[in-house]
């Protein structure tokens, strides 16, 4: 389990939903899944909802009470409890970064909210390696949907690519299966576990 993430019954100014439809093209915002900086600094949360031609798309974001790159960073936010806070891309947040490389690699689920609301996608990683050390990353190229470089991974250093794609498609329908490769993040609507999409692709090299 990726621990509980800390929910707060406060005011945003922007919204949510303004964030999603102004950064992600999302028109129906279906609700989100998180994960949790073991540190409890970052706020590791992604957006998932419908955009205007009814596709399933998400939008990964950190917030932070500082700015940590201006070229990541998407917004700042009023939150009525936590005050200022700065909405970035997480993938150029190495925060966030470490802890989609962990949840993959150990095969672990996302974050519960303290609120109990329930997550819009149940996710899960693909890997089956038990407990993983992930620290040290480092970004040498960022996009909105990838973030390449190096990472500590139990005290080896490994060079990566994470990709977050913007549009959700189905399992099957990305070539994408049990016996590939690559390592992803899968996840599924509570009512629909049988209908998976492709969440986020990791591949390492020594």
């Amino acid at each position: 389990m990726s621990g509980e993430a800390l929910i707060y019954d406060a005011e945003l100014s922007p919204t949510k939903e303004d964030i999603a439809g102004r950064y992600a093209g999302i028109v129906t915002l279906f609700g989100s899944y998180r994960l949790v900086d073991p540190d409890d600094v970052v706020g590791i949360e992604v957006l998932v909802g419908s955009d205007l031609d009814g596709r399933t798309v998400q939008l990964p974001l950190t917030y932070r009470p500082e700015e940590i790159d201006p070229e990541c960073t998407l917004t700042d936010m009023e939150h009525s409890v936590l005050g200022r806070r700065w909405v970035s891309n997480a993938l150029g947040d190495p925060v966030a970064v470490a802890q989609f490389i962990r949840t993959i690699l150990e095969g672990d689920d996302g974050a519960t909210r303290s609120d109990g609301v329930p997550a819009a996608l149940d996710i899960r990683g693909s890997g089956s390696e038990g407990k993983v050390d992930v620290r040290d990353v480092e970004l040498f190229e960022v996009t909105r949907q990838r973030a390449v470089g190096t990472v500590n991974i139990d005290g080896n250093v490994r060079s990566f690519q994470l990709i977050l794609p913007h549009l959700l498609r189905r399992l099957n329908s990305t070539g994408v299966d049990a016996n590939t490769a690559r390592l992803h993040l899968i996840g599924w609507l509570p009512s629909m576990p049988e209908k998976q999409r492709v969440l986020a692709e990791l591949s390492l090299r020594t």
